[in-house]
């Protein structure tokens, strides 16, 4: 029998599925694939002129991807990496974007479900023998909403009233909720589609229905660290909580006890749920015997690859920082080794850099010419009224700028502007956390972003701390990190052996690929009177009314 030497982590984000595997040995990489789901949906309905592969909004600030999307970009890294390696894998662990839902109906649970039965019951489901693709009526909605969605502000504020206001919503959730949380999307959606609401057999996360899926249990439960990104979760119990769900689904069809029925249970992350599904060891080459690990969300699993602050450079960015006090600005969770961490998360991310970039006609790959703009305007330098955020922000709350904002009041060179939207993104984020993370360590980094030493400089200046850029693939790196972690709990049923795993896998899974110190100079630029951040501050409060 071939050796289980390997871990493998999945991560399923916003714009596409990426799968690296580790070895248990040394956690060298022993193999990595990805697959854009531009690649795989223009048959799925996604419009290509949009900056993420999303469908067309149902109103302003709904934003859903197909929910097949997600299956079947899993079978694509699946056949990319092949069954030499698979069959290696002692174990398989999810991360995927935070949030987002998906409705799946009794038809749909089935077929999940013949996954791991008989072999007749399989083809009953899926003909053509492809299990990538689930049956048509698999999902009672066909859309999955996601992260992005920003039209809930109405159904946030009725959760936060009905809990009794901003301080006692934060104490019973961990978060303020926060208008992109599941719960609030759910009410939303369910008040739109009471049709499909009453189809629906199980309200999955997504990291939760891949677990479903890869195991063949329809019923696999959601794991603390995603759960708390819901608002329906209450935090320090880590349970379903009734208020919770009174304020979410009161006077939905079924009321509370409605949405109690389709939420599958709650469980620690690095929980084995079970082996992988029969059809799919079949199909695509895994062992009998390996095995799948309940997952978590994106951040949760990043935070996996620091022990301290981390700075999470993505579609957006988000900052962690350890911790358990629950901050109305911000939002407490649990990473994916079931670890308390507190964060904040700015929508504004590298998207908004992306545009500016191809707005000057630079190629979204030419970071080339992007280091040589920021490196043309040292940190705390750039002009503080350049701020870009083209959809509505929570952190801190705010208004868009507006789609046209950037080309009427930025008429600079693409230095200056890209420069001074680099540095008020990183700045607003520097502010905006100040209030939960105090003052830090080494800050890790991670995302594309964080191959940039330019980048690396704004920000050691910014948090006044030496920076590491930690792997790129953080997400996916961090569930196969976290993969091994549950792999030694259930072989030596020991928290001392998993934390000596983890701080291993950190250094070499986790390889510092680069460290930067602070610059003395654009310390004192970014933070000393009248300094870069100060103006920013007020440039932020002259143009919103607000502040943190």
């Amino acid at each position: 029998m071939a050796r289980r030497d390997l871990v493998l982590g999945i991560d399923s984000s916003t714009q596409g599925t990426t799968a690296v595997l580790l070895s248990r040995d040394d956690w060298s990489q022993a193999g990595c694939a990805r697959v854009g789901y531009r690649e795989i949906g223009a048959s799925l309905g996604l419009s290509p002129e949009t900056q993420a592969p999303l469908l067309a909004p149902l109103e302003p600030g709904e934003a859903s991807q197909p929910p097949e999307l997600y299956t079947q970009a899993l079978g694509a890294v699946f056949d990319a990496l092949g069954p030499d390696l698979l069959g290696r894998v002692a174990a398989i662990n999810i991360s995927a974007q935070q949030h987002g839902q998906i409705w799946l109906s009794e038809r749909g649970a089935e077929a999940i479900a013949s996954l791991a039965g008989p072999e007749r019951e399989f083809r009953a489901h899926f003909p053509d023998g492809d299990p990538a693709s689930l049956p048509p009526g698999a999902f009672a909605l066909g859309r999955a909403p996601i992260w992005m969605c920003s039209n809930t502000g109405a159904e946030a504020a009725r959760i936060r009233d009905f809990a009794g206001g901003r301080a006692a919503v934060t104490e019973l959730s961990g978060s303020d909720s926060p208008l992109r949380f599941s719960g609030a999307v759910l009410r939303r959606m369910a008040k739109r589609f009471p049709a499909a609401y009453g189809e629906t057999c199980k309200v999955h996360l997504i990291s939760s229905f891949l677990t479903a899926y890869l195991s063949g249990r329809p019923e696999a439960p959601i794991d603390w660290g995603n759960g708390a990104g819901m608002s329906l979760m209450n935090y320090s119990a880590r349970r379903w909580d009734s208020i919770l769900a009174e304020a979410v689904a009161g006077d939905l069809p079924g009321g509370a006890e409605g949405l109690a029925r389709r939420l599958p249970g709650l469980t620690h992350p690095l929980a084995v749920t079970g082996a992988v599904a029969p059809r799919l060891a079949e199909r695509y080459g895994f062992a009998p015997d390996c095995l799948v690990v309940a997952g978590s969300g994106d951040n949760p699993q990043s935070k996996v690859l620091a022990s301290g602050t981390l700075l999470s450079l993505g579609t957006s960015f988000v900052l962690m920082s350890p911790g358990t006090r629950p901050d109305p600005q911000a939002n407490a969770m649990y990473d994916g080794t079931g670890e308390p961490f507190v964060f904040g998360c700015r929508t504004n991310g590298a998207l908004v850099w992306e545009a500016i970039r191809l707005r000057h006609g630079i190629a979204s790959g030419d970071f080339a010419s992007s280091d040589a703009a920021l490196a043309s305007l040292p940190a705390g330098t750039a002009d503080p009224d350049f701020i870009f955020q083209p959809e509505a922000e929570s952190f801190p709350e705010s208004p868009p700028t507006g789609a046209k904002f950037s080309q009427i009041a930025f008429p600079g060179s693409f230095a200056a502007e890209y420069a001074g939207v680099v540095d008020s993104s990183l700045g607003l984020m520097y502010l905006a956390s100040a209030s939960f993370a105090g003052k830090t360590g080494e800050v890790a980094v991670t995302g594309g972003a964080a191959a940039s030493a330019a980048v690396l400089a704004r920000v050691a200046a910014f948090w006044d701390a030496p920076v590491s850029a930690i792997s790129e693939a953080g997400a996916s790196t961090g569930a196969a990190v976290a993969a091994g972690a549950a792999l030694a709990g259930e072989a030596l049923a020991g928290a001392a052996s998993r934390r000596e795993i983890l701080e291993e896998a950190r250094m070499r899974a986790g390889r510092r690929r680069m460290r930067v110190e602070p610059d003395a100079k654009a310390v004192r630029a970014a933070h000393g009177p009248g300094g870069y951040l100060e103006r920013l501050a007020e440039r932020f409060a002259e143009r919103f009314g607000s502040a943190w």
